[in-house]
């Protein structure tokens, strides 16, 4: 529980905004900062609600100050950490000034010192181009306290992402070093990016650390309440893997030895990360290719800073004339190869997207793509057609005529049939007009359509008409039958059959 003291301290800080798009950035009396991304009500720093983040700037003074007597910290009091430091002396603020472009970003100007009157005087400029997944913090520290100083430099943070305190760390070794936290059930991240170099001349950190919230000591506030202790690092350059109420820290220890003379001025400087996911990419989007030979697909996942998800499960869903199912390992850059084998022609759509707590089921927030794939078949089907059935007829007596097809692909099979009636002979002395009425005879049976399935044998039962069945019963017919072919993409084949079949006698009735 927080003292009246240190909580009157939090709650009469207030701060001023930089009303970017898509960030918000908010910066305390004492440097505090917090960030709200447009749509998001909770800010990427604990309390998610408030304006006056616990993230901001610390000085560990390793050798007492003129008239402390002892080694301090000071920053500020937290709403949740860190607790017991020596509090920053608010100076002045600015107004945000600036368009938010590239060449006029959005600039702010926090000023607080260390003792009243100033030892050491801060300035911290926050500037924000619209359109970033980032803002940058410079914090210019000058020694008016008479004496060299010997202090280390630290910027820590206790994250807040999408909705939850609980993360795993993250590390890039870039260049620029990265390092933060995610919200491991939605890919929200965020953190700190090196800063090096001119204009400000910042030196490289120190050290850094992912790890956990909390004010023991291996605890991100712990480790900033015994800074001054030490001469080494406090960050142990460790990034936690486990989730965990995430935070983060990094620290500049180039002044501990040597210090900074009286009246000069060390500069300190970085970015501050805010990223969401990208929306899942799969290349191509849409692709062609005979039926058979394969089509491969790159799914692409990153976040919004450009930062792949690697090591993250990609699961994907092919739907379609091939379906399928699997997942895949999201490699260094973010990437993974769906492969659509193609057996069948036709259309697929492919769905995949990135399974951030690995539940094997998709939550809105997270990213989703979709490509299609089509497999032409200019093939037209094989199959092999019999004719059976003994003796087949009406009346009871005999079996069905039938004809079984078989098939190497799924085809629609359309079946013809004509029965051809022996001849008669003619007189001698018929006319040619009485010849060809004692022609062959065709008699027409009903088409019937069915669907084939590929090395399926499919019996097609074919009814001889009463009528024709009395009519030629005992007799031996000519059935030619004609198998029309056709398979999804439309190519098809034509298989003809001849065989000859006995029609069943009729029964005769008893008296």
């Amino acid at each position: 529980m927080l003292s009246a003291s240190l909580a009157a301290v939090v709650v009469a800080d207030t701060s001023t905004a930089l009303s970017g798009n898509p960030l918000t950035v908010h910066v305390g009396e004492r440097g505090q900062l917090q960030a709200f991304r447009a749509g998001d009500p909770t800010g990427i720093f604990f309390a998610p609600s408030s304006t006056v983040g616990d993230a901001g700037f610390f000085l560990a003074f390793t050798q007492a100050l003129p008239g402390d007597g002892a080694p301090k910290v000071y920053g500020f009091q937290g709403s949740a950490g860190p607790f017991g430091l020596d509090a920053y002396t608010p100076g002045s603020q600015t107004a945000a000034t600036g368009s938010g472009t590239p060449e006029d970003p959005l600039r702010q100007i926090t000023k607080y010192a260390v003792g009243s009157p100033a030892l050491v005087e801060v300035t911290q400029t926050t500037a924000y181009v619209n359109g970033a997944q980032q803002f940058g913090v410079r914090w210019d520290v000058r020694n008016v306290s008479g004496a060299t100083v010997k202090f280390k430099a630290l910027a820590a943070a206790d994250f807040y992402f999408d909705g939850s305190d609980r993360g795993t760390g993250i590390f890039t070794a870039g260049p620029p070093r990265f390092i933060g936290g995610t919200n491991a059930d939605t890919g929200n991240s965020g953190g700190f990016s090196e800063v090096l170099g001119s204009p400000s001349g910042s030196p490289p950190w120190s050290a850094y650390q992912a790890l956990a919230y909390g004010s023991g000591p291996e605890e991100v506030w712990g480790k900033i309440k015994d800074a001054a202790g030490t001469s080494t690092a406090s960050f142990d350059s460790t990034v936690v893997g486990e989730p965990v109420d995430n935070a983060g820290g990094v620290e500049w220890d180039q002044r501990v030895g040597a210090g900074l003379p009286n009246n000069q001025t060390a500069s300190f400087e970085l970015a501050v990360k805010s990223a969401v996911p990208q929306a899942l990419q799969l290349s191509p989007s849409n692709a062609g290719a005979p039926r058979g030979v394969p089509v491969a697909f790159t799914a692409t996942a990153k976040d919004t800073d450009n930062v792949p998800y690697a090591g993250r499960t990609l699961r994907y869903a092919i739907l379609g004339v091939n379906p399928a199912t699997g997942s895949a390992v999201l490699a260094g850059d973010g990437s993974a190869t769906i492969t659509d084998p193609g057996t069948n022609a036709g259309a697929d759509t492919v769905v995949a997207f990135v399974d951030f707590n690995n539940d094997g089921v998709r939550q809105p927030v997270e990213p989703q793509g979709s490509a299609l794939a089509t497999f032409v078949d200019n093939v037209a089907p094989s199959c092999k057609v019999k004719v059976s059935g003994d003796r087949p007829g009406g009346g009871g007596a005999g079996k069905p005529l039938v004809i079984t097809i078989t098939c190497n692909e799924q085809a629609t099979v359309t079946v013809t049939t004509a029965l051809q009636a022996p001849s008669r002979r003619a007189r001698r002395s018929a006319t040619a007009t009485q010849r060809r009425k004692r022609a062959t005879k065709k008699i027409k049976l009903k088409p019937r359509t069915t669907t084939v399935r590929p090395g399926e044998k499919v019996p097609v039962k074919l009814k001889v008409p009463k009528a024709v069945a009395r009519k030629y019963a005992g007799k031996t017919l000519t059935a030619n039958v004609k198998v029309t072919v056709k398979d999804s993409s439309g190519n098809t084949t034509t298989v003809k059959k001849k065989q000859k079949i006995k029609l069943a006698k009729l029964k005769r009735k008893r008296r």
